[in-house]
C-alpha cells in the first residue's frame, strides 16, 4: 500500500470519528438541555412496582346464614423505600407520628422496650430468658440495659439530637419494626391500619413533605354485633415476623393481616382470599404516576358456624343482666360467668358466652386496659375456666351407682342429717340439716337429685369408691377436652391420681366430698354441657364443634364440612337415664329451681349447684335440658361468686325461652346469603 492511499484512509477514519462524536454531543445536548425537564420527569417515574391489592377475608355466618363477621373498606398508611438517607426517613416518621398521635391512631411497633424509663417489655412473657434470647437473635449481647440498647439504635439510625427523646424512641421502635419486616425498595411497610378519613386528609395535605408515604385502600374486618361471641370469633392483626417465617411459603406477605386467635385463626386457610396486584410506575417520592395493569383480589370461601346468633345474643345479655342482679343481693363480688348451649343430637355449639367480654375491633386500641382489667375480659371462661361443679355433679354419681348396681331406681336411703360412717373423725351433714335441723327422710335416687340431698350421695359415693366414680366422670367427658376447635382446659377429676401429682394424700372423707361435686373436681362450662348431652344420648359423647361448613363464595360448593363425631361411648340402661331425667325434672318443678321455672309453658329439667370457693361468695351453677319429653338442647351456666343458684337458672331460662320460640324479643339481623336458603 502506497503512502498516499494510507493517508486517505486515515482522513476517512478521522472524519467518521468526528461525525460520531458530534452526534453523541448533539444527543446529550438534546437529552440534557433541550428536553432535560421531560426526561428528568421520565427518570423520576422510571420504577415499575407490583402493588398488592389485599383480598377481603371470607365472611363468617351463623347457622341460619346471618352474617356475624364481614368486611368494610378502610384506609392504611404505607411507606415506600425511596431515599437511602436516614434523615429523610426519620423526618417522615416524625411527621407521621405527630399526625397519628393527634388523631389517636395506633401504629405498629414490635420494639420490646418501654418508653422512658426504658425497660424490657415482652408483655406477659417478659422473663430473663426471653430478654437473653431477644438480645442474641438481634446480636445485642454486649448491651446490658434497655437504655444501652436504645442509645445504640439512636446511633445506628442517626437520630437527630434536635428531636425530643420521646419522638426519638418512637422512631427507633418503628425503624426496628421496619427492619424486622425486611423493609426495602420491593417491600413497602404498612405503618398503620384502618385510619380515619380525617387522618387521610392530613396526610394528603402533607404529601410533599412525607416522602415515600401513600394511603391505600384495604378491606377491614367488621364484627357486626360488636363484642358478641368475641372469644369464639377471635380477631385479626398484622402478621408478626415469626408468623411470616412460618407462612411465607404459603403466599403470605410481610404486611398481611391474619387470624390471631379464635375461629379467625382456626379457619385462616379457608378465609384467606387471593390477593391481587396492580403494576404501576412509581416516582422516587413514592407517588404513582401510572397504572399499567391490574389483577383484582378474590374472596374464595365463607364459613358457616353452628352458632345461633339470636340465642348467642340472648345468652350474653342474660349473663350480663344476672351478674349485675346478683351483686344487688348476696353475690356482691360477682362480676363474671359463662354459659354454653349444645345441640344434643350432634354436638353443635348453639351458643357459647363468656362475661365480661370485649370488642375485637377495639382490641389494639384498648389492649392495655383489657390486660390490666381485674375481671379479665380476655379470658374465655366457657372453655378455659375450670370450676368446682357442686351439686351439678350428682346426676353423674347417680348414673355410676345405678350402673354399678350400688342402688336401684326405687331403692330407698334414709337421710339422717349427719353422715356418721367415719365418725367421730369426720361427720359431714346434709345441707337441710345444717340450715334447719331437718332431713329429707327416706328417698330414692330421683328424689335425691330433685332435693339435692348430700346425705344420699355421701352414702352411694362411699360405696362406689373414688376410682369407680372417677372412671364414670371421664366417660361422660368430665376432666376431658370436648374436641372443640379452640384451645380449652381439660379440667380436673378428683381422686388419688391427682393428689399424688400434687404431692398430697387422698383420704376416705374426700370421696364423700367428690361424690357431691366438691373436693378437687374442676370442670369447664363446655364440659358440663357436653356431660348433660351425653346422659341424654344414653352414653354417646359427641365432640363439640363450632364450624358447620365452609363453602366457595362464588359457587356455593362445599369445601369443608364437620360431621358429628362420637368420641366415646358408654352403655347405660334406659332405666338409669329415666331415673336421672326424672330427678332433674323434679329440680325445676318442685326442687331448688322451682321458683325460676314456675309456670314455664314447656316442661324442662335441670340441676342447680353451689360450690364453695377459697374466698368470697360461692360460685353457682345450673345445668339442664329442654324440652323434657324430647330433649334437643343442653345448657350449662356458671356465675363466679354468684352466691345463689337462682341467677344461674335465670340465665338458662332465658336461653330455653329463646330456643323454644317463647321469647318476645325479635332479632335485629336477618339472613342475607341466598346460598344458604
Amino acid at each position: 500500500m502506497d503512502r498516499k492511499s494510507f493517508k486517505g484512509r486515515l482522513i476517512l477514519i478521522y472524519f467518521i470519528f468526528a461525525v460520531f462524536t458530534f452526534l453523541c454531543i448533539a444527543r446529550l445536548f438534546n437529552l440534557q438541555i433541550v428536553n432535560g425537564d421531560e426526561y428528568k420527569e421520565m427518570a423520576e417515574n422510571r420504577l415499575v412496582r407490583a402493588a398488592t391489592i389485599k383480598a377481603p377475608r371470607g365472611e363468617m355466618m351463623d347457622r341460619y346464614g346471618i352474617p356475624m363477621v364481614t368486611n368494610s373498606m378502610g384506609y392504611y398508611i404505607q411507606i415506600h423505600s425511596v431515599d437511602k438517607e436516614n434523615s429523610t426517613l426519620n423526618d417522615t416518621l416524625a411527621a407521621l407520628i405527630k399526625i397519628c398521635k393527634a388523631d389517636k391512631v395506633e401504629y405498629f411497633d414490635d420494639f420490646p422496650v418501654s418508653d422512658i424509663p426504658y425497660s424490657f417489655d415482652f408483655g406477659n412473657d417478659t422473663t430473663d430468658e426471653m430478654i437473653v434470647k431477644w438480645k442474641k437473635d438481634n446480636k445485642l449481647e454486649k448491651y446490658e440495659t434497655a437504655e444501652d440498647i436504645v442509645n445504640h439504635f439512636f446511633e445506628k439510625y442517626k437520630i437527630s439530637e434536635h428531636v425530643s427523646l420521646e419522638t426519638a424512641k418512637e422512631i427507633v421502635a418503628i425503624r426496628y419494626t421496619m427492619d424486622s419486616k425486611n423493609f426495602s425498595v420491593m417491600n413497602p411497610y404498612t405503618f398503620a391500619n384502618n385510619i380515619s378519613m380525617e387522618t387521610v386528609q392530613k396526610i394528603k395535605e402533607c404529601a410533599f413533605t412525607l416522602k415515600g408515604v401513600s394511603v391505600e385502600i384495604e378491606p377491614v374486618r367488621e364484627y357486626l354485633n360488636g363484642s358478641m361471641a368475641a372469644h369464639i370469633l377471635g380477631r385479626t392483626g398484622i402478621i408478626y415476623k415469626e408468623e411470616y417465617d412460618e407462612l411465607k411459603n404459603q403466599g403470605y406477605g410481610m404486611n398481611d393481616i391474619i387470624g390471631k386467635d379464635g375461629l379467625e385463626k382456626v379457619l385462616e386457610k379457608h378465609l384467606k382470599g387471593k390477593d391481587g396486584y396492580k403494576k404501576v410506575n412509581q416516582g422516587k417520592t413514592g407517588t404513582i404516576s401510572e397504572t399499567l395493569s391490574v389483577k383484582e383480589a378474590e374472596t374464595e370461601n365463607f364459613a358457616v358456624l353452628t352458632i345461633d346468633s339470636g340465642l348467642q345474643r340472648v345468652t350474653e345479655e342474660s349473663l350480663a343482666k344476672n351478674i349485675t342482679a346478683t351483686r344487688g343481693e348476696k353475690g356482691f363480688d360477682c362480676f363474671s360467668g359463662a354459659a354454653v348451649a349444645v345441640e344434643i343430637a350432634t354436638g353443635e355449639v348453639l351458643a357459647i358466652a363468656s362475661h365480661p367480654t370485649y370488642n375485637p375491633s377495639e382490641y389494639t386500641k384498648i389492649y392495655n386496659s383489657l390486660l390490666n382489667d381485674p375481671h379479665k375480659p380476655l379470658f374465655n371462661r366457657a372453655l378455659n375456666g375450670a370450676y368446682t361443679p357442686g351439686s351439678t355433679f350428682k346426676p353423674l354419681t347417680a348414673i355410676a351407682a345405678l350402673e354399678e348396681g350400688i342402688i336401684t331406681p326405687t331403692q330407698i336411703i334414709e337421710d339422717k342429717g349427719v353422715y356418721t360412717y367415719y365418725a367421730p373423725s369426720y361427720q359431714p351433714t346434709c345441707l337441710i340439716w345444717k340450715n334447719t335441723g331437718k332431713t329429707h327422710g327416706p328417698i330414692n335416687v330421683s328424689e335425691a337429685i330433685g332435693v339435692s340431698c348430700n346425705y344420699f350421695f355421701y352414702d352411694v359415693g362411699r360405696k362406689l369408691t373414688i376410682d369407680t366414680l372417677g372412671k364414670y366422670a371421664k366417660k361422660f367427658g368430665l376432666g376431658q377436652t370436648t374436641g372443640i376447635e379452640l384451645s380449652e382446659s381439660s379440667g380436673i377429676v378428683a381422686g388419688p391420681e391427682y393428689r399424688e401429682k400434687m404431692g398430697t394424700e387422698w383420704y376416705p372423707g374426700d370421696t364423700l366430698q367428690a361424690s357431691i361435686g366438691q373436693s378437687d373436681n374442676m370442670f369447664t362450662p363446655a364440659q358440663l354441657a357436653s356431660y348433660i348431652s351425653t346422659i341424654l344420648n344414653n352414653g354417646s359423647r359427641y365432640a363439640l364443634h363450632l364450624v358447620k361448613e365452609v363453602r366457595n363464595y362464588h359457587t356455593g360448593e362445599l369445601v369443608y364440612k364437620t360431621e358429628p363425631k362420637i368420641v366415646s361411648q358408654t352403655e347405660i340402661s334406659e332405666s338409669t337415664v329415666i331415673a336421672v331425667k326424672d330427678g332433674m325434672r323434679r329440680v325445676t318443678e318442685d326442687g331448688t329451681a322451682q321458683a325460676v321455672f314456675d309456670n314455664f309453658p314447656v316442661p324442662v329439667a335441670g340441676k342447680t349447684g353451689t360450690a364453695e370457693v377459697g374466698s368470697g361468695s360461692d360460685t353457682v351453677l345450673f345445668v339442664g335440658f329442654a324440652p323434657y319429653d324430647n330433649p334437643q338442647i343442653a345448657v350449662a351456666v356458671v356465675l363466679e361468686h354468684g352466691a345463689t343458684s337462682r341467677y344461674a337458672a335465670m340465665v338458662a331460662k332465658d336461653m330455653f325461652e329463646k330456643y323454644l320460640g317463647l321469647s318476645d324479643v325479635s332479632d335485629t339481623v336477618k339472613p342475607v346469603n341466598a346460598l344458604l336458603e
